[in-house]
């Protein structure tokens, strides 16, 4: 049976034996997931990808036990069982009826998606509460590696040869998306590094994979993964949908696996979240000297997910919509994966340069792009260009006229976000120069980053009001027509930032001498590794 009859088939609730309201339905590369009342029913796509081969019936219904079985280790009561699919198109499909079996399906508890640690992510910014969860997932799974199946088998999947073959493989996989899902210079910087990590660190691989570390892992270990249901006092952690379908993705170093969890926090826009996470397991699971590995397979597991992502993109049978998304995660993940590897000076990242009129912005930027090797995207110039206006040409207004109207202002701001898009897609660090006096401004730049794959970082300028004032009193020829009169109306209903933008911004004096702020915010990047 064609999948694209079987999916329409298993749209109908009168399908299922419970018959649920109605029927929601979820799809990867390779799995179709059906959620139906109170249980998903998860079915494998007949598909041939050489890591994984559905390709027959006897094959899926292999894997759909495998599933099961593994699945049990971290997420105990959440799978139920195999079942089969029976009946055809004219009397109808019915799950687990009897009959000829046309498919079969894993059979789950349906998973509130409130629960996962990806909405509780959104949900909490990085607080506490989510802290603590991490904490508790890092102990569970340094416990669950020191009890999971090894040995010399399983040891010979994670050698340097073989560890090498998966990562370099995964590249050849991967090439059609160059282009589309990635630009050829991120593409090629990206595979040259990882090659260059795997010659410097095999010795370390060979030596881990001969003294027993390597266990059967979970192998795709992200946040929507990673479940905490029930209430705050009876919480259980449950942890789904491991690798069945290729013991090479599943037979690893734990640093392997749990860079997978630590890459997806990355990917949120949590670096900062993504190393508490890893320096919790390393202490739980006394692996401290292992922190040298943890940059190369986090690289890789972006790779995986940017691979897995622009695989889906192409399949006709996912729309569009859900094909623009599954391209915008490839994106995002293949600037991840090179963000690990590249050096602080050439680590693809957004800066925004922000304050108000008159306290050096630009000087600094220019400083910046110098000093740190950045293309500087300037809104005074860039809404003079889009006016036909030259950079220096004068197009003062009352405040809120002319080209400083808001919507003036939001062509401007979109423009500015295109032109750093682009630049970053292409592997550039990038300065945005603005004033970024209003938070709903700075979030969409924040948000668009996350989106990116890059980090983004706020510098705050700040001078004194006297020095202000007689910079803007003695402007002539810049880009900027902002006066004295913008200055304090500006100042007055700046908008403050919020606990997320503080925890990655910096305040810099530009009351100084420009070589002095310059090596002040180069300090602050170089915190940031960025520099």
């Amino acid at each position: 049976m064609d999948l694209p009859d079987l999916i329409t088939e298993l749209r109908r609730p009168e399908s299922y034996p419970h018959s649920p309201e109605d029927v929601e339905i979820h799809q990867t590369h390779i799995s179709v997931v059906f959620l139906a009342g109170d249980r998903a029913y998860k079915i494998k796509k007949p598909v041939d990808f050489g890591f994984v081969d559905y390709s027959t019936l006897r094959r899926r219904k292999h894997f759909c036990r495998r599933e099961v079985d593994l699945n049990r280790r971290l997420a105990p009561g959440v799978y139920h069982g195999l079942v089969p699919i029976t009946g055809d198109l004219d009397s109808g499909l019915v799950v687990d009826g009897d009959g000829a079996v046309r498919e079969w399906a894993v059979q789950m508890e349906r998973l509130p998606p409130e629960a996962n640690l990806e909405s509780r992510l959104r949900e909490n910014r990085g607080g506490e509460a989510i802290r603590s969860r991490l904490r508790r997932v890092a102990h569970r799974l340094a416990d669950f590696y020191a009890d999971a199946s090894t040995g010399p088998e399983i040891a010979e999947y994670a050698s340097p040869e073989a560890v090498s073959a998966n990562m370099l493989d995964n590249f050849d996989d991967s090439r059609e998306q160059v282009g589309t899902c990635v630009s050829e210079s991120v593409f090629e910087r990206f595979e040259t590094l990882t090659r260059s990590e795997l010659r410097r660190l095999r010795d370390r691989i060979a030596d881990r994979s001969r003294a027993g570390v390597i266990r059967d892992t979970h192998g795709d270990l992200r946040l929507e993964h990673v479940y905490f249901l029930g209430d705050e006092e009876t919480e259980r952690l449950s942890i789904i949908d491991c690798v069945e379908f290729n013991d090479a993705f599943r037979y690893a170093d734990p640093i392997a696996d749990i860079a997978f969890l630590a890459m997806d926090l990355e990917a949120h826009g949590y670096r900062k979240l993504s190393n508490e996470f890893v320096a919790t397991y390393l202490e739980a699971a006394q692996e401290e000297q292992s922190t040298e590995l943890v940059d190369l397979y986090v690289a890789y597991r972006a790779a995986v997910r940017a691979k897995v992502s622009g695989l889906k993109a192409l399949e006709e049978e996912v729309d569009e919509a859900d094909r623009d998304e599954a391209r915008s995660k490839a994106r995002r993940h293949w600037m991840v994966g090179l963000g690990r590897l590249e050096s602080a000076r050439r680590r693809p990242a957004l800066v925004l340069v922000g304050g108000l009129p008159g306290t050096g912005k630009s000087t600094l930027a220019r400083g910046l792009a110098d000093a740190g090797d950045f293309r500087v995207v300037d809104t005074d110039v860039v809404r003079k260009e889009l006016a036909g206006l030259k950079p220096g040409e004068s197009a003062k207004a009352d405040i809120g006229d002319g080209i400083y109207t808001p919507e003036w202002s939001e062509r401007t701001y979109e423009t500015c976000l295109q032109r750093a898009r682009d630049r970053l897609f292409d592997g550039d660090r990038v300065i945005v120069d603005a004033s970024f006096r209003g938070a709903d401004r700075r979030s969409r730049f924040f948000e668009r980053a996350v989106e990116w794959g890059v980090p983004c970082r706020l510098l705050v300028c700040e001078a004194a009001e006297e020095v202000v004032v007689d910079r803007l009193q003695a402007r002539e020829g810049d880009p900027s027509d902002a006066g004295v009169e913008v200055y304090r109306s500006m100042k007055q209903s700046w908008e403050p930032l919020d606990r997320f933008e503080r925890e990655r911004s910096a305040r810099v004096r530009t009351d100084q001498p420009p070589e002095v702020s310059v090596e002040s915010a180069v300090g602050r990047l170089q915190d940031w590794g960025l520099a």
